[in-house]
């Protein structure tokens, strides 16, 4: 089986794949893996395809979010204002934090301000803030991932 066989295999079996994950795993042309994937998912039949997002889905999907976490406006706001305070506290001392360090605050103060802004027992939002420290936390000691 050459190199193309090869692509055009794996994107049978994992139709959504990453086109440049893909071809660094295959090590090939990221436009060669474009074109292998299109011949893929031109001859998928219909039933094999992935669903396309209608508009009604993700209306539904905004619907139960808003749910869990209240109004998109609310939260974006008390959001933005945590991190414009933290970034302006963080400059006034100098302090400079890794880009997972920065990442994981940023990803803990979205996961606050949906907890205040929204159903406060929604338990994978507390997990998501554990998790998220838990990464530094290990990176720290020498365990990243």
């Amino acid at each position: 089986m050459n190199k193309s066989d090869k692509i055009r295999e794996y994107f049978r079996k994992y139709p959504s794949a990453d086109v440049a994950k893909v071809a660094t795993k295959f090590q090939a042309p990221k436009p060669m893996t474009y074109k292998l994937r299109k011949q893929v998912l031109d001859n998928l039949c219909e039933d094999e395809r992935e669903p396309e997002v209608e508009a009604a889905d993700v209306d539904e999907t905004l619907d139960e979010r808003a749910k869990d976490y209240g109004r998109f406006k609310d939260s974006a706001a008390l959001m933005q204002g945590i991190k414009r305070l933290l970034a302006d506290h963080a400059r006034m001392h100098n302090k400079t934090f890794a880009d997972d360090q920065w990442e994981a605050l940023e990803m803990i103060v979205h996961k606050m301000a949906r907890i205040v802004n929204g159903n406060s027992d929604k338990v994978d939002s507390w997990v998501d803030i554990a998790g998220y420290a838990t990464l530094i936390a290990d990176r720290l000691q020498g365990n990243a991932r």
